[in-house]
């Protein structure tokens, strides 16, 4: 079973155009961010969220989820640092769910 072949599964893991996103992280290519802030999110110890990060963090999935590219990556790039790190880290858990998913090792 390959990345294509899940698409409902997909669906269900991340809802409107995220699971786009996590198809395109499945095949190496994370357009939602930069190589450096993929580096610098995981850099450190993960850490618990703040209160303040996880609202941004949420307006910011909201837009990955219904907006273009364009505009879901100005959402990423509008983020504090720590709260940007926090998204960063639930991206790539819910890629490797995808990929657990899917039956694809990334």
């Amino acid at each position: 079973m390959g990345i294509d072949d899940t698409p409902d599964r997909l669906g269900e893991i991340a809802p409107g155009r995220l699971s786009e996103r996590l198809r395109e992280g499945l095949r190496g290519h994370h357009l939602l961010f930069d190589e450096e802030a993929i580096r610098e999110a995981f850099a450190g110890p993960d850490r618990a969220v703040s209160r303040e990060d996880a609202d941004e963090v949420g307006r910011a999935l909201l837009s990955i989820c219904r907006e273009p590219l364009p505009s879901a990556r100005h959402a990423v790039d509008g983020l504090s640092s720590s709260a940007r790190i926090s998204l960063i880290r639930l991206y790539f858990r819910l890629l490797e769910r995808a990929e657990e998913e899917s039956g694809h090792r990334h």
